[in-house]
């Protein structure tokens, strides 16, 4: 019989504040910048955030994560860098720019919420920053 073990970090290992935190690869510079839904804490409160984490966990999509847009290829404005998409299933969803990453993820749950028409989920307000189809890249590949 083979023993479950689980595997642990070294105990010199840094830990970032927000588990579920990943980057493919080894310092690229398109590497996704990923978080869990279900790891995810903001810095800030953002209701429309935590009601999403809500609605993900109560619907079992315990895949879904925020999925930073690669900034080399120009999704992001000068004003508004950070643009992030809400992938569930390993399909994207909906999409947020915004000035911070926080900023922008809530952008992203507010935009999957006018997708989806959840009961209870209406009052979120969608802006021109809450995009509901893939934002086209301003730089080619």
């Amino acid at each position: 019989q083979q023993q479950h073990q689980q595997q642990q970090a070294p105990p010199d290992a840094k830990r970032s504040k927000n588990n579920g935190t990943t980057a493919s690869g080894n310092g690229g510079g398109d590497e996704a910048e990923r978080y869990l839904v279900k790891k995810y804490r903001p810095d800030k409160y953002y209701r429309s955030v935590e009601a999403f984490a809500r609605y993900t966990k109560s619907h079992r999509m315990s895949d879904s994560a925020y999925v930073r847009l690669p900034p080399s290829r120009g999704y992001g404005t000068p004003d508004k860098p950070f643009v992030f998409c809400t992938r569930i299933g390993g399909q994207a969803l909906s999409w947020g720019r915004g000035k911070t990453r926080d900023a922008a993820i809530d952008c992203a749950c507010r935009a999957a919420f006018a997708l989806v028409s959840a009961h209870g989920y209406q009052d979120f307000t969608m802006d021109e920053d809450c995009l509901t189809t893939e934002p086209m890249p301003t730089v080619g590949p």
